[in-house]
């Protein structure tokens, strides 16, 4: 719910018949599957973008409702995106949740990697990663290599809201998908199974989500853990080689 203001004309599209349903279709598809009352509340003067409260969903207005004559593509790829993002807290975030502030990544890492690869589904898979990766670059990398630089999992802070970062969402978001790259799509589901699985209403840590992907695919990621603890941006020297018989191009890092 909203209050219109004089003179102001609000409209909320919803597209149906996408392949893949609509993030809102999603929405209603938890209240079925998750509680009994869900609700969304649209305020213009709220300083973030939306939080996955349980059964009520605040969102900055700007980013739930758009119109037509108005809003730009960007606009409802934004949309899209963050009503997806706090749908899919209802599981990364709601019935699984953090034991601490410290393992917000947890949560928000996941779920953005979850929210990344819907808009991808929904729309251009390859487009939406370069989007990403840009972000990493301009943000995230200028952020790693300053005096701001914290780990994904940070072990102090002096303001909560210092956790709210590009380092916790974004780059967490990319330690999702070294998981998802070292395991493959199969194995990375088996993982999520087993994570909701043991955890289902629980509050856990990074580490019980390490330990279900790897107990899931009997791997040992020991190594995946160094980057919840580790700040900064790997720097890696690559070698190319061309065989022009073969057609071949080959690049090595080291």
């Amino acid at each position: 719910r909203r209050a219109v203001q004089p003179g102001e004309k609000l409209q909320l599209h919803v597209s149906v018949g996408h392949a893949t349903p609509h993030p809102l279709h999603c929405v209603h598809t938890a209240v079925v599957h998750a509680q009994d009352l869900f609700n969304i509340v649209a305020v213009d003067d709220f300083n973030m973008g939306a939080m996955e409260n349980k059964s009520l969903n605040i969102f900055n207005s700007r980013l739930v409702l758009a119109d037509p004559d108005s809003s730009t593509d960007g606009d409802y790829a934004r949309i899209e995106g963050v009503v997806g993002h706090e749908y899919f807290h209802n599981w990364t975030g709601n019935r699984v949740t953090c034991r601490d502030w410290f393992q917000l990544t947890l949560k928000e890492g996941l779920t953005v990697f979850r929210d990344q690869g819907f808009s991808a589904d929904m729309n251009s898979a390859p487009v939406k990663r370069i989007e990403d990766v840009a972000v990493l670059r301009a943000s995230q990398f200028s952020e790693d290599a300053g005096p701001m630089a914290h780990p994904i999992r940070p072990d102090s802070y002096i303001k909560m809201d210092n956790f709210y970062t590009v380092t916790v969402y974004e780059k967490g978001a990319e330690v999702i998908r070294l998981y998802h790259t070292l395991l493959g799509a199969e194995g990375f589901r088996k993982g999520m199974d087993l994570y909701f699985q043991r955890h289902d209403g629980q509050a856990v840590t990074c580490d019980d989500f390490l330990a279900a992907m790897a107990d899931a695919n009997g791997e040992d990621l020991s190594g995946v853990g160094r980057w919840y603890s580790q700040a900064g941006t790997p720097k890696l020297t690559v070698t190319t080689a061309y065989d022009a018989a073969k057609k071949s191009f080959t690049i090595q890092t080291h």
